[in-house]
């Protein structure tokens, strides 16, 4: 079993072991992409700083202790990865957004609980767009990828205390977006 662990295949890519390496990008390239969306926030450059973040693993295997959990580590470098990605982007285009919402084509009818449920999945996924990158990126993290504190914490670069108050902001900019009359802050009496 130990032969399937991120660790071993970490261990026995950085010995040239390929198919361990392509292993590893399998398992986690959903992962990687994902962190890089919350980040980026578009397909293009999350596409980009996913594949950048696997060239740099690849680069950097032979100096990743495999005592230590893979997991955080390469959540780490594809963090910083798509840091760098919206840097470069920012530089490129001065300024401009790219949305890359993707358009809706499909124009059937749907049954009103379908269409009900889409509509609070869009709003929530625009809830956690508008969200600053670091929080989109630590709730994401959480909720999405199951990460602990320690690993998110250990991903970022950040304290513990930190994540864990990235995840209550996060949390409360999502429910006064998507509860704007009567919102949280508005009833704990916050003046922000």
């Amino acid at each position: 079993m130990d032969e399937f662990r991120d660790e071993a295949l970490a261990r026995r890519a950085a010995e040239g072991d390929m198919s361990a390496f392509e292993d590893l990008v399998e398992r986690h390239r959903l992962a990687v992409y994902r962190l890089a969306r919350s980040i980026t926030g578009n397909h293009h450059d999350a596409d980009d700083a996913a594949q950048e973040t696997f060239l740099r693993v690849y680069r950097a295997l032979d100096s990743y202790d495999p005592a230590r959990p893979f997991r955080p580590w390469l959540k780490r470098i594809a963090y910083n990865t798509s840091l760098n990605t919206v840097r470069a982007s920012r530089n490129r285009s001065q300024g401009l957004v790219d949305g890359d919402i993707p358009e809706v084509t499909d124009m059937s009818p749907l049954q009103p609980e379908r269409m009900e449920a889409r509509q609070s999945a869009e709003k929530v996924e625009h809830a956690v767009q508008i969200l600053p990158s670091e929080l989109r990126a630590t709730l994401l993290l959480r909720a999405v990828d199951g990460m602990s504190y320690k690993d998110i914490a250990t991903a970022m670069g950040v304290k513990i205390g930190t994540v864990m108050s990235r995840l209550s902001r996060a949390r409360e900019k999502v429910l006064d977006v998507l509860e704007p009359v009567g919102s949280v802050a508005a009833q704990r009496g916050d003046k922000r």
